[in-house]
């Protein structure tokens, strides 16, 4: 039987997503923010869907001798870096959220993106299907989407659950993204229904 570890990493006010600043032996990764924002100010925000006039957060490698490798400019001003390296990944991965939370939907919240480091360079993950297409892996946290970071065997991967309209209905989508042969797969599964994350996250099980 398997035993899976589930790691929650969705808590607006959880204190792993006060670390804003990874380490990465003499390099370093790190978020950073308008002037006008802080730590602390996004905690608070997150997740309330306050509009914002702060520039969007960017993320940033700096090397060695304190010079900027590499820089990407983020989708909104809140943004947080989770300190705990994705577990099992070929290269160093850690999980960078950004608030796109609005007033009003279902629909919008907290995104998530595993962001890789290769050559000193910031790359975002992407999922290949069996059919060998790719798509980018997304982790979204809405009134209808949810995921969790699961651990099997010291090796970390992703549990996705998201639902959509259908004609008159609803579908969900059950997506399991783990590292296989160096590099980031996908597996999908659908079922009509309507589901919602004010209920509890599926069961290991209802993933492929």
């Amino acid at each position: 039987m398997k035993h899976w570890i589930f790691i929650s990493l969705v808590c607006a006010t959880s204190s792993v997503f006060a670390a804003q600043n990874v380490e990465l032996g003499c390099k370093h990764m790190r978020v950073v923010l308008d002037a006008r924002l802080s730590p602390d100010v996004v905690e608070r925000e997150w997740g309330s869907g306050n509009p914002r006039s702060e520039s969007p957060a960017t993320l940033e490698l700096v090397g060695c001798e304190g010079q900027l490798l590499d820089r990407l400019v983020l989708d909104a001003p809140l943004a947080q870096l989770d300190p705990i390296p994705i577990r099992g990944a070929p290269n160093p991965t850690y999980l960078v959220s950004t608030d796109l939370t609005a007033e009003a939907g279902s629909y919008n919240g907290p995104l998530t993106i595993p962001i890789q480091v290769i050559r000193d360079h910031l790359i975002a993950a992407v999922a290949r299907f069996d059919d060998k297409h790719i798509e980018p892996i997304h982790l979204a946290l809405t009134g209808k989407a949810s995921w969790r970071r699961v651990s099997q065997h010291n090796v970390d991967s992703l549990l996705s659950v998201s639902c959509q309209p259908k004609r008159h209905g609803f579908v969900t989508f059950y997506r399991h993204y783990f590292l296989s042969h160096q590099e980031w797969k996908v597996k999908v599964r659908t079922e009509d229904g309507l589901w919602e994350s004010d209920g509890e996250f599926p069961s290991r099980n209802a993933f492929p």
